[in-house]
């Protein structure tokens, strides 16, 4: 009898570990497939057709390290990450690429899919030329104010640090003069203007302008020097920030010249004389009183070289004129904005009423640009204009 107990006691231990390492397990089955049911089908895939500038991390770190309201989305350049393409929830395509061939496509597409057009640079230096694209892109990525993602080089914010948007009413501030303290600040200037080039043939032709400019201040004995790759004046090392102390301290302008001629094309080289005390002497082909306060910089496209000369001259000499220029600081201030933000794509792919929306650019390549069969011709692309 005692011996029966005993081998009763040992059977009912041997059920209990038994019981718990089943229940234990079974636990452990439990959630991982709650973690699958939770996350897997939320996440939003992106594939980046060729490599874009600014967005290279693989994954979700982008988003988490942006601190971007959804992070759900993943992030990926490996074309065979799913057995077939149309699992993506979008693909991304940069302008670089697509401008100057259409043979590298996906050959299959789903309809419910959001094919992205991603730019960061201008619509005049890259224009897209293959009638493929009319009809194909869902979304637009780029520095278009009517873009369905857009982004800006720069931003302005108010007294309140509120961000103004794009075609800005101006406040009709009162002329404030500057203070003793900051006419300080610029009483080291002797030199008129500094431009900082490394693109030394450009499609805006500022390389053309730039030298008619230096002829016409060379009759009021100022000049122009030329820094960066282009030119022959050097800060100390190849970088544009080991020039921002000599354009703080010796320049009273800074040129500000785009290197191509497009509408709402406005990059931050006019910080470059904002954020180091020169006023900006800007040359582009956005209407510039929609982005930049009033009377901060000087338009060089409006004015022309013998005009600009003048203006310049005219502001040495007369140092109250000089000093207006900075009367704005009271009532804005001038950031430097992300350029291609991905949180503002990953907040689209959670948007439903995007989502549902089917439309495309019909005629996409006329968005782009308006000029684009001048400039295809330009660039030695013609043929690829039609079929």
């Amino acid at each position: 009898m005692a011996r029966l107990t005993k081998y009763l006691k040992l059977l009912f231990h041997v059920t209990i570990l038994v019981l718990i390492n089943y229940f234990i397990k079974n636990q452990k089955q439990i959630r991982i497939e709650k973690k699958i049911e939770r996350y897997i089908p939320d996440i939003k895939h992106i594939l980046m057709w060729t490599k874009l500038p600014s967005v290279e991390e693989e994954g979700q770190k982008y988003f988490i390290s942006h601190n971007c309201h959804h992070i759900n989305c993943y992030f990926t350049s490996n074309r065979s990450f799913f057995v077939d393409l149309r699992y993506f929830d979008a693909i991304v395509f940069n302008v670089q690429d697509i401008s100057s061939q259409s043979s590298d496509l996906p050959e299959v597409r789903s309809i419910v899919q959001k094919y992205i057009f991603a730019a960061n640079d201008s619509s005049d230096n890259y224009p897209i030329c293959s009638p493929v694209y009319d009809n194909y892109f869902n979304w637009t990525w780029t520095y278009k104010p009517d873009s369905s993602i857009p982004y800006k080089f720069i931003s302005v914010y108010n007294q309140h640090q509120e961000e103004l948007g794009n075609n800005i009413l101006w406040d009709k501030f009162e002329t404030i003069p500057v203070t003793k303290q900051f006419k300080s600040s610029l009483s080291s200037k002797s030199a008129a203007a500094a431009i900082y080039l490394d693109k030394c043939i450009t499609s805006s032709k500022r390389e053309v302008f730039l030298n008619k400019l230096k002829i016409c201040l060379a009759t009021y004995n100022l000049t122009v020097d030329v820094f960066g790759p282009c030119g022959t004046m050097k800060c100390g090392r190849t970088s544009l920030k080991s020039c921002y102390y000599r354009i703080r301290t010796t320049y009273y302008f800074y040129l500000a010249l785009e290197d191509s001629i497009a509408d709402d094309y406005i990059t931050q080289s006019v910080l470059f004389g904002y954020n180091n005390l020169a006023v900006p002497v800007v040359l582009g082909g956005v209407k510039y009183n929609k982005y930049l306060p009033p009377y901060s910089y000087v338009d060089a496209k409006l004015l022309g070289e013998k005009l600009t000369a003048k203006l310049i001259y005219e502001a040495i000499q007369n140092k109250t004129k000089y000093y207006e220029f900075f009367n704005w600081r009271n009532h804005y201030t001038i950031k430097e904005s992300t350029v291609l933000d991905a949180c503002s794509v990953c907040q689209f792919l959670n948007n439903e009423g995007w989502l549902k929306t089917g439309t495309v650019y019909t005629t996409f390549r006329e968005w782009w640009n308006p000029n684009y069969i001048e400039r295809c011709n330009r660039f030695g692309l013609t043929a690829k204009l039609q079929f």
